[in-house]
């Protein structure tokens, strides 16, 4: 509901004409899509008293009413050639239907949900890395190839300890020849976060590459070229079967235990990575074969 509604959850006191909000920035909520951002100026009072109003519709058993308003709402606004409106109300019009229906879940797409509690393990990597405030949203990522055939790079997104699905990204390698996963690592990296300065988007509050000091060192490169402070974005590295986390530029590992909170939550994520690389991969590697 909050996808549909874009709700704030947050307990700023807001005034319409206050000036400064031109001056906020919207936070992770708004970037990731699940506000409209009423504390920086992204809705207008009536936009925003309007959303609320329909979602009071929803809760109160109007669904029904609710959708076949919208609707009309729509034709109008495709009518009178506003088509962005249009087509904002016809994704909340979709949104809605599919809500209470349970679609057949893909088995490949669906990611191994360890034993653990996302907010003991967001609140022990705070402690671990000696952050203000616990990390909201971690970013993984990881490359995969066969002998340097159709290689790719995959990125995760998680949110407050859990899979963020819309946050996921695939990239097919385009300037690497061969396999050299460092190199690949740098590309995947550079377009990511360069992307998100580019479009003024939030930068994660913590990366985390699926490898060890080698590609550690080279994201670090990449995001220090890209003028990315590493004092608020931390990069952190976690191979497989070492488990140990690798911090750049020589600094000690914090030295989690296996059975720390944080470590299970960065194991998440890194084998989540790993996970939506290999499918992306076995795709690719299907139409080479195939001609799928």
């Amino acid at each position: 509901l909050q996808r549909v509604f874009l709700y704030r959850s947050c307990n700023k006191q807001l005034r319409a004409g206050d000036k400064k909000r031109r001056y906020e920035r919207g936070c992770l909520n708004y970037h990731i899509k699940r506000c409209s951002g009423a504390c920086c100026g992204g809705v207008t009072k009536d936009a925003y008293r309007k959303r609320i109003a329909s979602l009071c519709r929803f809760l109160s058993g109007q669904k029904k009413d609710l959708i076949q308003d919208l609707k009309k709402e729509m034709q109008a606004a495709s009518e009178a050639l506003q088509f962005e409106q249009a087509a904002a109300l016809r994704d909340m019009v979709e949104a809605l239907e599919a809500v209470n229906s349970q679609p057949a879940m893909d088995e490949s797409l669906a990611p191994f949900v360890p034993n653990i509690d996302p907010a003991q393990g967001v609140e022990a990597l705070r402690e671990a890395l000696g952050m203000m405030d616990p990390p909201r949203r971690i970013e993984g990522i990881d490359i995969a190839n066969l002998q340097g055939k159709e290689t790719v790079g995959a990125m995760v997104s998680f949110v407050d300890g859990l899979p963020f699905k819309d946050g996921y990204r695939r990239f097919k390698i385009r300037t690497v020849v061969g396999q050299d996963d460092y190199a690949c690592i740098q590309e995947v990296v550079n377009r990511r976060y360069g992307k998100l300065l580019e479009e003024g988007e939030a930068l994660p509050d913590i990366i985390l590459i699926d490898g060890g000091k080698g590609q550690v060192g080279r994201a670090a490169e990449v995001l220090q070229a890209l003028g990315i402070n590493m004092d608020r974005t931390v990069l952190l590295g976690l191979a497989k079967g070492e488990e140990v986390v690798h911090l750049p530029h020589g600094r000690p590992s914090p030295g989690l235990a296996r059975r720390n909170p944080g470590l299970k939550l960065l194991m998440y994520v890194r084998d989540e990575a790993h996970r939506f690389a290999q499918h992306y991969h076995h795709i690719l590697r299907r139409k080479a074969v195939f001609g799928e």
